[in-house]
């Protein structure tokens, strides 16, 4: 019997909220995005789009829990849509190899024109 896989995304949006609830920092989610990240990277079979869709959804439902106002609630989902992906991209980058050398590989074309 095949398993239903929206399903199991329900499961992994769940464990990952359990795993957050209670330790979100709205004021400053880069901590949370390193928490998670570490969490995300023990799911077996995600690639990495499924695992940054998983981790707003997750983040998603935590805000909808969350104590915050709706003017609150609406700020920060846009920071969950449009920042986050940006954060964890250069976390990733940064978990893989130094920021420095990948800095320096995309401005040597800037610099030698000079």
């Amino acid at each position: 019997m095949q398993t239903n896989p929206m399903i199991e995304e329900d499961a992994r949006v769940d464990a990952l909220y359990r795993v957050l609830k209670g330790r979100i920092n709205w004021d400053n989610l880069v901590p949370t995005l390193l928490e998670a990240a570490k969490e995300l990277e023990a799911l077996p079979g995600l690639k990495g789009s499924e695992k940054l869709e998983l981790l707003q959804k997750a983040l998603r439902h935590a805000l909808k829990h969350s104590d915050k106002s709706d003017i609150e609630k609406e700020q920060i989902l846009h920071y969950i849509d449009t920042i986050v992906p940006i954060a964890v991209q250069a976390l990733v980058l940064a978990s893989k190899s130094p920021i420095l050398k990948h800095v320096q590989a995309a401005c040597v074309g800037c610099w030698a024109k000079k």
